[in-house]
């Protein structure tokens, strides 16, 4: 590009051999003047406009930028203000009623943020069970165990717990405690709870990671407890308060009985029972549950005629070892 001059400049020969050569946005910087290339309009200034252009673009740049970011913003706050309460509606339903061919009704509701089914069956006596699941933490994964309780005559209260992996389990513990503990004042207060229940038959019933969980609970509402299949968590074992079964499998990969049930079952205090059921793996099977139902049966509902069922445990097709040491008296 080369310096331009006027015919009238009067600029000495000497400046106009130094004249310097620049263009910023369309104006030439000539000896200290600006001359615009298009309409030739001189204005006086110095080098050290460049820089000023500059800053000014800047500025107007950072002001655009500035005014964009101010509304995705505002259009964020909008919209959260709209789904907010759509969120909320998600996090805790509005209690709903189905009912079920196979003799149960369910009322699946939230209470304190806790998620819950609640299983009632029509032949319901006043006990109920609470269940803790697994690792998974889905309340649905459980309708299974419910399903099995309501036809013995059992309500059961299957909640929701943050999902972990198996490395994890003692943060899943934590947490499944919490809300295990955070739904104690709801059961036991009959002005929130659903349906009327027998407050001296409430038991708990957990597997694997629940199983855990169970077994880390102290409270001496607690009339029975099973755990199935405990994934053994260290210092995480309670002093029970109440008569505690653990059922274990003889192919469970995931909890070997050497290594996490009968770890528990030595940590605990009488009443206690360990069984282990033959050619199972993490899981209970038929046998496993004719057990589970005795020992609710006999500690929550004083029913001695199961008596038979738990002292031959040993003679019983399907088990292939256990360990006892509980009492022949029924809780008064």
């Amino acid at each position: 590009m080369r310096c331009e001059s006027s015919a009238n400049d009067s600029m000495p020969a000497t400046q106009r051999r130094k004249r310097i050569q620049a263009k910023v946005f369309g104006d030439y910087l000539i000896c200290g003047s600006f001359r615009n290339s298009r309409t030739g309009d001189r204005r006086s200034g110095n080098i050290s406009l460049l820089g000023g252009c500059e800053t000014t673009v800047v500025k107007k740049k950072f002001a655009s930028l500035l005014f964009i970011y101010l509304l995705i913003v505002v259009a964020t706050l909008a919209a959260f203000q709209i789904l907010q309460p759509k969120i909320e509606a998600l996090e805790t339903p509005e209690e709903t009623v189905g009912t079920s061919d196979l003799g149960y009704s369910v009322i699946t509701s939230a209470y304190s943020g806790v998620k819950y089914d609640l299983y009632c069956p029509s032949n319901f006596s006043g006990s109920l069970v609470i269940l803790a699941g697994g690792t998974l933490g889905d309340k649905r994964y459980l309708s299974g165990w419910a399903e099995i309780l309501a036809e013995a005559g059992y309500a059961s209260l299957a909640f929701s717990t943050q999902p972990e992996g198996l490395h994890n389990v003692p943060r899943y513990v934590n947490n499944c405690r919490s809300n295990l503990q955070t739904l104690f004042p709801f059961v036991f207060d009959t002005s929130l709870f659903p349906i009327p229940i027998d407050e001296n038959s409430v038991s708990l019933v957990g597997m694997s990671g629940g199983g855990a969980t169970v077994l880390s609970v102290n409270d001496t509402r607690i009339k029975a407890t099973v755990s199935v299949c405990p994934y053994y968590v260290d210092d995480s074992c309670a002093d029970n308060t109440c008569p505690v079964l653990i059922i274990t499998g003889a192919n469970d990969t995931i909890c070997p009985q050497e290594t996490h049930g009968q770890v528990y079952y030595c940590e605990l205090e009488p009443d206690k029972m360990i069984i282990e059921q033959a050619e199972v793996g993490h899981d209970i099977n038929s046998v496993g549950w004719e057990h589970l139902i005795a020992w609710l049966n006999y500690h929550a509902k004083n029913d001695a005629s199961v008596y038979s069922t738990l002292i031959s445990v040993d003679d019983c097709f399907g088990i292939s070892r256990s360990l006892s040491d509980f009492s022949e008296m029924l809780p008064s």
